[in-house]
């Protein structure tokens, strides 16, 4: 969140029992679709134009789309917290 003034982004309230929530629901339904899948569903194609990427697969996009996306935000958090002069993650 990006306020006016810089207290608004302290002001921004969350709701963390509906967003644990949320995220467990995420999680179960990602990990139901990521055990239904097959070796072949892998490399199902799948059409990323409209992102400016042309074709690719379900293997692709999850494997970068997705993991690689997540290791990215990790390495992030582990360099701010660095910069706080906190430790960043162990591995």
């Amino acid at each position: 969140f990006k306020g006016e003034r810089p207290e608004e982004e302290t002001e921004v309230k969350v709701d963390l029992p509906a967003l644990k929530k949320y995220a467990q629901a995420v999680y179960a339904a990602s990990d139901d679709y990521l055990a239904s899948l097959r070796g072949r569903d892998l490399d199902r194609p799948v059409d990323l134009a409209a992102l400016g990427l042309g074709p690719s697969t379900v293997g692709y996009v999850i494997n970068n789309g997705i993991l690689g996306n997540g290791f990215t935000h990790c390495g992030e958090i582990a360099c701010l917290k660095g910069l706080k002069g906190k430790r960043g993650y162990p591995f």
